[in-house]
């Protein structure tokens, strides 16, 4: 996929307007970071699969500690800082060489390491836990089922905590002053029915040049997020009609939607993994454990997942674009909408289309022309 994007990418030079060249310039060192994280994982995969990563890291672990669950997270943990590793060199060369040659990142290098310590904590924690969960949850006949209750729980209780806990760990989210920004959102959430539960802006630009906006959480317990770069560079009418595109996201439910379709895609994997432990996977590598099990069931059944799952997940994301541009262009006109796009992909080097099979793979947008030609049909 990343061959056939490069190939469209050559294509794409020499044409008039818009800088295309330093545009296709970004796609291109873009491509090269994500196509070397990618062999870096495979080669990661095949190497812990051919060396017994965690049926080694889980022999050691029995010799030192007695108690199953410490046990079982500890190898979770082990498994993140290695995945981690991976893919530290290659978020420092889209950081400082790409980005920063771009002009887009503002990062230094004592807030890198801070955000990626964060990261390694977070996916420690995160992995330590489920381990943990499922090497206890396994004990029982009815483990399948029970794991896929604990996958749903924990996934609504961290978008419960997501923006009152791990936002906030990146970002410094003050409340939008008072202003004519201030008042335009307050009368179009006034308009869709929606209470102000909290507009805030993001201090995104100490790190990048970028902008976004997002609506974060489930039900009441949501933070409305505005990028200051995002203020900065489009006018009050643009900026709440970049709101109004997340507000569509919301007020469609998409994000229930999302989740509906993940877990969905979990139960079939977790389907898959019961019968790998019956039909003696684990076997195979040599895994005496419950925990070395999941460690190479979940290996495989990401591979499988990128191949047949991420293709209809990301389907359903770019439709939803669509959708909440639709629900923008209803409520505050579709010209405010296309301005809007148009600034933030004339900043952000956003306008290339990609290859049609790199768009289905790994896309979560349509391409911002296909956006805009929706918004001229509803105009």
């Amino acid at each position: 996929m990343h061959l056939l994007e490069w190939r469209y990418l050559k294509g794409k030079t020499d044409l008039p307007s818009y800088d295309w060249n330093r545009s296709v310039a970004y796609a291109k060192e873009r491509l090269k970071v994500s196509l070397g994280e990618t062999l870096t994982n495979y080669a990661l995969y095949a190497l812990i699969v051919m060396w017994g990563v965690p049926t080694l890291i889980d022999e050691y672990l029995v010799l030192k500690i007695k108690a199953p669950l410490l046990l079982s997270g500890l190898l979770g943990a082990s498994t993140a800082l290695l995945f981690w590793l991976c893919s530290l060199p290659w978020t420092w060369i889209n950081v400082f060489d790409v980005e920063r040659t771009f002009g887009f990142s503002r990062v230094t290098k004592k807030t890198f390491f801070r955000d990626q310590a964060i990261k390694l904590i977070l996916m420690s924690l995160v992995s330590f836990g489920g381990l943990g969960c499922f090497a206890l949850l396994f004990k029982s006949p009815l483990w399948p089922l029970y794991l896929a209750i604990a996958l749903i729980l924990f996934e609504i209780v961290a978008m419960f905590i997501l923006p009152f806990v791990i936002i906030p760990l990146f970002f410094k989210l003050t409340p939008l002053a008072q202003g004519e920004v201030a008042e335009k959102l307050e009368n179009f959430l006034a308009e869709i029915g929606l209470k102000n539960s909290g507009i805030y802006v993001a201090d995104a630009s100490k790190r990048t040049l970028h902008s976004n906006a997002f609506v974060s959480g489930l039900g009441k317990a949501k933070k409305i997020v505005l990028f200051d770069t995002l203020l900065s560079s489009l006018t009050p009418d643009e900026a709440c009609a970049v709101l109004g595109h997340e507000l569509g996201h919301w007020i469609s439910r998409h994000a229930i939607k999302r989740m509906g379709l993940l877990w969905t895609a979990q139960i079939i994997l977790i389907f898959f993994a019961y019968i790998m432990f019956n039909t003696g996977f684990g076997q195979s590598f040599h895994a005496q454990s419950p925990q070395t099990f999941a460690v190479y069931a979940f290996l495989f059944l990401n591979m499988l997942v990128t191949l047949f799952f991420q293709p209809l997940i990301l389907s359903v994301s770019r439709k939803q674009e669509l959708e909440a541009d639709l629900f923008a262009a209803k409520h505050l006109g579709g010209h405010q909408m296309t301005r809007a796009l148009s600034k933030i992909s004339t900043s952000n080097l956003g306008w290339l289309p990609s290859h049609p099979l790199y768009e289905m793979w790994y896309l979560t947008h349509p391409p911002i022309c296909e956006r805009i030609k929706a918004l001229d049909n509803v105009s």
